[in-house]
């Protein structure tokens, strides 16, 4: 029973009630203003219910997106080639993309380093990396309120971590920061998610992964 109860909670109340919280305007706002930078041949990866779908550039027409879980897709003005991979573990061929969307999905993959690595594979050389995403705040105070709280949220928040580093992370990946911004968000409880991290990295570490 209580395993059956935490499956309805993990697909149908969490992401209800995230749903709205990242839907609130402010946050379309930030959406928004992050995915001008999107061109080309681009995937989104953990596209959940597709809220950026509505805010990308009337110039884009068609993404290619992953979501280990397949959920409905609102009807919109881009075209959605939607696929159930793992961020971890993507299907696609070396060097495909030219842009890369991640929004609010870092914070949930097991394994940030191999999903970065799969990035970096499937992007082109210079290919970019636009995130969205909340982490670990700037005051070393409330950063040990979070790393305190984290292992808890985790559980309740279905995998979600809020003490991640990722300007940290992607420069230690072999991705350059051309653009970024560390910032409150004023929906979110500000010993908790609160915290945006906002950029466009360029994928310069290009090997050949067999």
């Amino acid at each position: 029973m209580i395993e059956i109860l935490f499956r309805l909670y993990e697909r149908k109340v969490f992401p209800y009630f995230m749903n709205k919280a990242l839907g609130q305007a402010e946050i379309m706002d930030n959406r928004r203003h992050i995915l001008q930078h999107a061109n080309g041949n681009i995937l989104e990866i953990g596209i959940g219910t597709g809220l950026n779908l509505s805010v990308y550039p009337s110039s884009i027409t068609e993404i290619t997106a992953i979501d280990p879980l397949l959920r409905e897709i609102p009807s919109a003005p881009v075209v959605v080639k939607l696929y159930p991979d793992a961020a971890e573990q993507m299907h696609f061929e070396n060097n495909t993309f030219d842009t890369v969307v991640s929004t609010f999905t870092f914070c949930s993959v097991k394994d940030l380093n191999i999903t970065l690595r799969e990035i970096s594979r499937v992007l082109k050389p210079n290919g970019r990396l636009l995130f969205l995403e909340h982490g670990k705040a700037e005051k070393k105070f409330v950063q040990k309120m979070q790393d305190v709280v984290n292992p808890l949220y985790t559980v309740f928040a279905c995998g979600c971590n809020i003490n991640r580093n990722y300007q940290q992370v992607l420069s230690e990946a072999g991705f350059k920061i051309i653009n970024y911004n560390l910032y409150r968000a004023r929906i979110f409880p500000k010993f908790l998610a609160g915290y945006l991290y906002e950029g466009v990295a360029i994928n310069e570490k290009f090997e050949n992964y067999l």
